[in-house]
């Protein structure tokens, strides 16, 4: 599948700024948990979504995703901090990417694995109402342990919902790593099991993860679910404090040389003719604007509690509660 020079930059872009809002959030968050290292998994995965298709992503990420469905920087940002400029005005900490709707289902607890759940649900909904959408739904590797995927997945093919599960193996549930907490081959080999078509995917090439998922997308569409494993690295720790003892200096070097935005930047160069001045010159602008975004979404006030009833995600909450 070619790719014009205008849909690479368009990757790289979304790249770029995923980069550079996670790495405000490690200066400036030390609750953070970066996904520097796995935006070619992120992006490649969700970019090419069409409209009443529903993103789920994995938790690792959901920033990168949000901006991508169009949110702005500042809401997301405010969201993070639960600051009254964000999407709930204030009434929820931590939303990091939009809000659950007909296109997104955020991560709104720290159980993982529940937007998978979730996501399958949203896939029997397109089914049921003969829509043409389909459900893309990204998880961890270590998320691959949970019950739920298992029940989600089994639904899924005995119902022939239109989703495709990506799997966004960054090889370490926080400090164990994945070829000693996967039993029974890989994760794929599992999806296999259930007779859903899977591809594994280098992780690290955008413009591989973006050809794998629209395949796979293409096949949900018509016939049931199917499944991608993404192998990728996060470059950073678990979390900002991470003491990193269960990995060598020498493993993280390595998967550094494999910097999915370095990667495309030597693809756009050798093939499009690509300007690296200028585009090491545009990543310093981006970090700084997001950067003074962040600090500036940090240092708002906090949100009026006399106020918090007035959100408009409280009224729709309020609102959905009543029509049950």
């Amino acid at each position: 599948m070619a790719h014009t020079t205008e849909q690479l930059v368009e990757l790289w872009q979304h790249m770029v700024n995923g980069r550079a809002l996670d790495r405000a959030m490690c200066i400036h968050n030390p609750l953070w948990h970066e996904g520097r290292g796995e935006e070619a998994s992120i992006v490649g995965a969700f970019h090419a979504l069409c409209e009443g298709d529903v993103a789920a992503p994995h938790f690792r990420g959901a920033t990168t995703l949000g901006l991508m469905r169009g949110l702005n920087p500042e809401t997301v940002a405010a969201g993070v901090f639960g600051k009254e400029a964000s999407v709930t005005r204030g009434a929820w900490r931590g939303d990091i990417n939009a809000l659950p709707s007909r296109d997104v289902i955020g991560m709104f607890s720290g159980s993982l694995g529940t937007t998978v759940a979730y996501a399958t649900g949203a896939a029997m909904t397109i089914k049921r109402q003969g829509k043409p959408g389909v459900v893309v739904s990204s998880f961890g590797d270590g998320t691959s342990n949970s019950g739920v995927i298992a029940e989600s997945w089994n639904m899924a093919k005995m119902l022939s919902l239109p989703i495709v599960y990506i799997c966004q193996n960054n090889q370490y549930a926080t400090s164990l790593h994945a070829d000693d907490a996967i039993a029974g081959g890989t994760v794929s080999d599992r999806a296999r099991a259930y007779g859903m078509p899977t591809e594994d995917v280098d992780g690290n090439d955008v413009i591989a993860v973006a050809e794998a998922v629209a395949r796979a997308t293409d096949y949900a569409r018509e016939h049931g679910p199917a499944f991608v494993q993404l192998l990728t690295y996060r470059m950073g720790g678990h979390y900002m404090s991470d003491p990193e003892v269960y990995r060598s200096r020498e493993e993280v070097e390595e998967w550094q040389l494999k910097d999915p935005i370095v990667r495309l930047e030597k693809v756009l160069a050798e093939q499009h003719g690509w300007d690296a001045e200028a585009g090491a010159a545009r990543r310093a602008e981006v970090e700084a604007e997001y950067e003074a975004l962040v600090i500036a979404a940090k240092d708002a006030p906090a949100p009026d509690p006399d106020k918090l009833s007035a959100s408009p995600y409280v009224s729709d909450l309020a609102a959905a509660k009543e029509g049950n």
